[in-house]
């Protein structure tokens, strides 16, 4: 590759004229690299310039040596043509794609960017990165590996921590960064060595030992552990850990995860071989397996164990998993032929603690079907079928086989404005029972037909509000449904239950979930919204609902421990939400009697999620005799650098429903889960501490500690608490300490 040059001009991609020299401009700097094998020319300069044609060239004062993505300056450089090598000495300066490096003396082959740094010091922008060495080696175009080196990410000119290091490699291509005999210092101490490390340096993922992290759990004891990360393809991989507890001994875990065009799962176990407090063996699995067209076919499999009642009270870090009874063993898988859908079924559980005594009836197996066409001659037909042969682990329960049809037929009608819907069904049902109360068996049958009227209208104007322009709607809607009563009292309930009273449930035909329990209705709801629309966008700033019921004959049609309902009007239901702007929200629900003036149901929720990233979250639940909370959340500033993390959910309700029996049992007042941490953050690291409080189970509960040192772009030393900062506090995010990639004219010289 030949070179052109001046004595102390400087000139680019050039083609001679008749006047001398004339430039090639590009309207925009491209961001798209030239190909590797682009035949590209070399530039150089210098206040004075000796040397042999074709052969090579120095340079020296001001001299310079240049190549497309990268720049060379010294006092003194010398470029061997047939080689295409140069050899820079005096205050040596090299800029290659934004990185970098200055020093007394190096040699490089520019193109192959292989070669040699005497005593440099380093930027590498694309990971915030800078440093010195004794020695840097560029070992192709995507790989450097410094001697002795020490790196940091922080800015200042004494860092707050640095990585030193023996040898140290940075693999572009690879994403990764490795080396040998490192040390680690903070605040001028060293609090971390290692014969050999690696850390990644993008996103990628990567086979090795990941960041060892420990836990303070009331539990278990002080908590160490030790994964190995093992990415066995770019759509498989397995993360085997050691978790080493002062109470709970050794604990073996992993999970292994895999994705296919057409299906995609993880299986996940933790094994003790010898719990110390419990003197036995532990373990739980779990395998979750998603397919999407396996012939045709959809479906999952979830299948889960544990070895003993109380696993997930000793072991569990989050009120989540330690809340779960009943454990499926489900597996399922549906596929569409032309109009029909169809799904084959079967569940089991294994039910721990409470569940014991009331467990969920099981599939064993089902087959269900559905025959769906739309707009026939202007009509709607859909006929679900269903065959279930149910089963429960106690012998006073009745177990048999649930045939359900139940043919359904509308004729809608949709105009600008409005819509009417009547529709009529005819449920019929079939029970062939091998144990019933009574101890033998039993052939029930039951049909149900059942008629509803939906229709409803929406109106729109312009308005205006808080000097704001508006589309506001009302659209009020009414509903009639007539069922007549069938006496269904010899009929077991599998999968039946009442219906949440709520604005969806308004406008079904049944006030039951399930097949086991068709209601008696004579009704007429009767419901309104009203919208307020961003004209520009589409977008909902604020909606207001309400609705009720009129019955016209009481109920009779009930299952066990539900109370008959005699009252002519329903409860009131009010809804309210919107956007106030600023990154204020606020959503609210009511549920009014009229019969005593109490609120059975309320809840309200406010967001506050600015840019700048504060999170408010305040709440309110309460249903009568079953749930009344007071959740919180938060992440604010409370001094400079300083950002304060927490949830408060407080539960304040005296009584509760027993779910196994019905009856009214006391309830216990205080705090169901907590969360307080502090966050310091500076600019090139940050430390989070976090203290947790959960319920596990009745009267018993679970306290972990937390912290954490992140050193930005190399590890996060510590405990982990992401995962339970975004459970807890909604709108919290990862931090992400990767800088942005720079552009290739990033640090052009």
């Amino acid at each position: 590759m030949g070179m052109a040059w001046l004595g102390v001009a400087t000139f680019a991609c050039a083609q001679p004229g008749p006047g001398g020299v004339s430039l090639r401009l590009d309207r925009k700097l491209s961001e798209t690299a030239l190909p590797g094998d682009a035949a590209l020319p070399t530039y150089g300069r210098g206040d004075q310039m000796t040397g042999r044609p074709d052969r090579e060239v120095t340079m020296e004062g001001n001299a310079e040596v240049r190549r497309a993505g990268t720049a060379i300056r010294a006092d003194r450089l010398t470029y061997y043509q047939a080689d295409d090598e140069v050899v820079a000495v005096g205050n040596v300066r090299i800029t290659k794609d934004g990185s970098t490096f200055t020093g007394p003396q190096m040699r490089l082959r520019i193109d192959a960017n292989t070669g040699s740094f005497d005593n440099p010091q380093f930027t590498l922008p694309l990971y915030g990165g800078r440093g010195r060495a004794d020695r840097v080696d560029f070992l192709g175009p995507e790989k450097v590996s410094f001697s002795n080196g020490i790196y940091t990410t922080c800015q200042a000119a004494d860092p707050e921590w640095y990585l030193k290091t023996r040898t140290l490699s940075i693999d572009d291509a690879q994403q990764e960064g490795k080396g040998r005999s490192a040390d680690l210092y903070f605040m001028g101490q060293r609090i971390f060595a290692a014969p050999a490390f690696s850390f990644a340096l993008g996103e990628g993922r990567r086979t090795g030992f990941l960041a060892p992290s420990f836990i303070l759990n009331s539990r278990t004891g002080v908590e160490v552990l030790s994964p190995f990360y093992w990415n066995i393809a770019p759509n498989r991989d397995f993360t085997l850990y050691n978790r080493l507890s002062a109470r709970r001994g050794l604990q073996v875990g992993g999970s292994f995860r895999y994705l296919e065009p057409s299906f995609f799962g993880e299986s996940r176990f933790e094994f003790n071989p010898k719990d110390p407090v419990a003197d036995s063996s532990r373990y739980f699995w779990s395998s979750v397996n998603t397919f999407t067209n396996f012939y045709g076919w959809a479906g999952q499999t979830n299948l889960r164990g544990v070895s003993d009642d109380n696993y997930f009270i000793d072991y569990s870090r989050s009120i989540l998993a330690s809340s779960e009874r009943s454990l499926p063993r489900d597996i399922f898988a549906s596929r569409g032929f032309g109009n029909w859908a169809v799904t084959l079924r079967t569940t089991q559980y294994q039910n721990i603690l409470d569940a014991r005594t009331s467990p969920p009836y099981e599939r064993l197996p089902q087959v269900a079907a559905t025959y769906t066409q739309r707009d026939f001659r202007g009509f709607d037909f859909v006929m679900p079928l269903d065959a279930t042969y149910f089963a429960r682990p106690l012998v006073v329960s009745p177990e048999g086989l649930r045939l359900v049809a139940n043919p359904q037929l509308s004729y809608p009608v949709i105009r600008p404005g409005w819509f009417v819907t009547p529709k009529v069904g005819l449920h019929f049902s079939s029970y062939q029972l091998q144990r019933n109360a009574a101890g033998v068996s039993e052939t029930i049958g039951r049909y149900v037909p059942t008629f509803s009227l939906d229709a409803g209208m929406i109106f729109e104007r312009p308005a205006s509000y808080f000097n704001r322009d508006f589309v506001q709607t009302i659209e009020p809607r009414i509903f009639y449904s007539r069922t007549p009563y069938r006496d269904q009292s010899s009929i077991p309930v599998f999968d039946t239950g009442v219906a949440d009273f709520n604005f969806a449930q308004l406008f079904s035909e049944n006030t039951f979930i399930g097949n086991d329990r068709i209601a008696d209705v004579n009704q007429l709801t009767t419901a309104a919204v009203s919208r307020l629309i961003v004209p520009d966008t589409g977008a909902e700033a604020f909606r207001f609902a309400f609705g009720q019921r009129a019955y016209f004959s009481d109920q009779k049609v009930t299952i066990p421990n539900q109370v008959a309902r005699t009252d002519r009007q329903s409860d009131l239901l009010f809804a309210v939400g919107g956007n106030l702007g600023n990154g204020m929200s606020f959503d609210a629900g009511m549920q009014y009697s009229l019969g005593n003036s109490q609120l059975p149901r309320f809840n309200a929720l406010w967001r506050y999620l600015p840019a700048d990233g504060r999170i408010f979250n305040v709440g309110l639940r309460y249903l009568r005799n079953e749930l009344g909370q007071f959740d919180t959340s938060w992440r604010a500033p409370i001094a400079p650098r300083w950002q304060t993390l927490g949830r408060i959910n407080y539960s304040f309700l005296d009584n509760r429903i027993d779910a196994a029996t019905g009856l009214l049992v006391p309830a216990q007042r205080g705090l169901i889960e907590g969360l307080l941490g502090v966050e310091y953050i500076e600019d090139c690291w940050k430390a989070r501490v976090v203290v947790q409080r959960f319920v596990t189970s009745t009267g018993t509960t679970t306290s972990q500690f937390f912290f954490q040192l992140e050193l930005n772009g190399l590890a996060r030393l510590g405990s982990n608490p992401f995962d339970i900062l975004r459970r807890n506090i909604p709108g919290y995010q990862l931090p992400n300490d990767r800088p942005a990639a720079p552009s290739r004219y990033f640090g052009y010289d």
